[in-house]
């Protein structure tokens, strides 16, 4: 149990106004969202907003005690981010970056975030990461999310963007992101797979660590009181099961050996009339015609392939369609008879499967990715 007797405790870290740089893609009140929705789960929640280096490096601390022993510890921090020498850092309010070393005193080290939310048995940090306005000389620091592994093992990093997203798109990715985890944060049960995959942005966004299949709807169910054993059975009443056991191994292997000999006589009873059948068809067909030979194709004629479709360019108008049209979009593929699986807004296996089949069908590019075109076509269809 955590030092507060929280089981599952979150801190939202966001920053939408800066000092030296634009305004952050990611309102504050879709991070007011996110906190509510995770509230309502049952999470201990601490919010902050628009906190300069001082304030967000206080509060970190004393999450770090809040989350010793916890179950469940996810940190979500919102606002400009970027990526230097394979660390990722969050801006805060008061940051202005003017060499690569004011990263290491007015940036907040996202590993060491991810340690501090390892505190807890299971760790999660979610990065909705948008792009400063960064002087463009500062050629080791990029809008990318910079970070090889995660710090601890129960800890899964997750940033909305990626070298996937182009610069000019990270702040509307990363906004859809949001939007969506607030939205997946209020589903029941809430499980850290639903918010890893929306805060990813689907396939666009960057995730570092192990996902671990959690429900964090609700509390652990309490151990079972132990049982009393029971007495030993006496000898008679073991040989009688004994018995018993014997009497029914017997029974099943004669059931299999005769369900084994219809087989066998069915089997033979087909050869034996295709045999027949083979017999008469001789009989009356007449002598078959050699077909001609079709003449040779001149080189050169055979149709081009298909040039592929750019994936990552499909990849990203996906991340930015937003949980509720993805679930039309599976209702969509359901009805047509392509998808067979929950209505999740999450695009995984079945789903990749059920667009293959869709496009195979209508003769289009096999990706598991839509174009925007089929895309119209399911939703208006």
């Amino acid at each position: 149990m955590a030092a507060d007797g929280n089981d599952r405790v979150a801190l939202l870290l966001s920053v939408e106004d800066y000092a030296s740089y634009g305004k952050s893609a990611i309102a504050s009140d879709i991070v007011k969202k996110m906190g509510s929705a995770l509230q309502s789960q049952g999470f201990s929640v601490d919010s902050v907003t628009n906190a300069n280096n001082a304030t967000v490096r206080a509060t970190l601390r004393d999450f770090a005690h809040k989350s010793e022993g916890a179950r469940v510890a996810i940190v979500i921090l919102a606002g400009h981010g970027v990526g230097s020498g394979g660390r990722a850092y969050l801006l805060p309010s008061n940051a202005e970056i003017r060499r690569d070393s004011d990263l290491l005193s007015r940036g907040v080290a996202v590993a060491s975030v991810a340690q501090i939310a390892g505190r807890a048995k299971h760790g999660a940090v979610f990065f909705f990461m948008t792009a400063p306005d960064i002087n463009s000389t500062l050629q080791s620091i990029s809008a990318r999310p910079a970070m090889a592994a995660s710090p601890s093992e129960n800890v899964v990093v997750v940033f909305s963007t990626s070298d996937k997203v182009p610069v000019s798109r990270v702040g509307s990715v990363s906004r859809q992101a949001a939007v969506d985890f607030a939205d997946a944060a209020s589903e029941t049960p809430l499980m850290m797979s639903t918010l890893v995959g929306s805060a990813s942005a689907g396939d666009v966004g960057k995730i570092v660590g192990k996902v671990a299949d959690l429900d964090l709807s609700k509390a652990p169910e309490p151990e079972p009181a132990p049982v009393a054993a029971a007495a030993a059975p006496s000898k008679v009443e073991v040989d009688a099961r004994r018995e018993a056991e014997r009497r029914a191994r017997d029974a099943e292997e004669r059931a299999k050996a005769a369900e084994a000999r219809a087989r066998d006589a069915e089997a033979r009873a087909r050869h034996e009339e295709r045999r027949a059948e083979e017999a008469r068809s001789a009989a009356v067909a007449p002598p078959a015609e050699a077909a001609p030979t079709p003449p040779p194709e001149p080189a050169g004629t055979s149709p081009p392939a298909a040039e592929p479709d750019n994936v990552e360019a499909l990849q990203l108008v996906e991340a930015l369609l937003g949980r509720s049209k993805k679930k039309d979009l599976q209702r969509k593929l359901r009805d047509l008879g392509f998808y067979k699986g929950p209505i999740d807004a999450v695009f995984g296996e079945l789903t990749r499967q059920s667009i293959k089949d869709f496009q195979s069908g209508a003769g289009d590019a096999v990706t598991g990715y839509l174009t925007p075109v089929q895309i119209q076509t399911l939703i208006e269809g």
